[in-house]
């Protein structure tokens, strides 16, 4: 059970990022944990509204360092802005998770190209695919009280990202 953190331990890591190190999990420090966070980017084509809000779960992600169960949290961030962005990508706002990522599927708004973790994207799109169903099962776990043990909350940062970069066109600067 989480407990509230004493006045001087406020910042500190938290002791569970301690615990995982031991078991195996890389190292974490605050200085590498904010410079990756900073890194992950959705492009000016994304409507502000929505880079406002991941920029919410990007700081939520960086606050985790301080209290490791926020780790779950970010994880349902990062599933409501994505719902979002389809939402009015979609211009569809009565349809919900599931709906929103098979009519982006259909309408070939996302490719397994555009994530970074898949070393060899194929063109079956199966990872895209299979998000019609994860994504509304974590999400949906998250907000009816099965919070997830999140090891690394900066993943679902990255799939957030890369995501959402799909689904607009990036403003060219003019000149380019």
């Amino acid at each position: 059970m989480d407990s509230f953190k004493p006045f001087d331990q406020i910042t500190s890591v938290d002791k569970q990022h301690l615990f995982l190190q031991k078991m195996g999990g890389k190292e974490m420090d605050l200085p590498s944990h904010h410079c990756t966070l900073k890194a992950i980017q959705l492009h000016t084509g994304v409507p502000q509204i929505i880079r406002g809000q991941f920029n919410i779960a990007r700081n939520m992600a960086l606050y985790s360092y301080f209290f490791y169960s926020l780790g779950s949290e970010v994880q349902l961030k990062a599933c409501s802005v994505i719902e979002h962005a389809l939402r009015i990508k979609a211009n569809r706002p009565e349809l919900m998770l599931r709906q929103l990522l098979i009519l982006a599927n259909d309408k070939n708004w996302l490719m397994d190209s555009g994530f970074r973790h898949i070393e060899k994207p194929g063109e079956s799109r199966g990872y895209c695919k299979s998000l019609e169903r994860v994504l509304p099962h974590l999400r949906n776990e998250s907000a009816h009280g099965v919070p997830p043990l999140v090891w690394d909350c900066i993943s679902h940062i990255e799939r957030c990202a890369d995501l959402v970069n799909q689904l607009f066109p990036q403003v060219r600067k003019s000149g380019q």
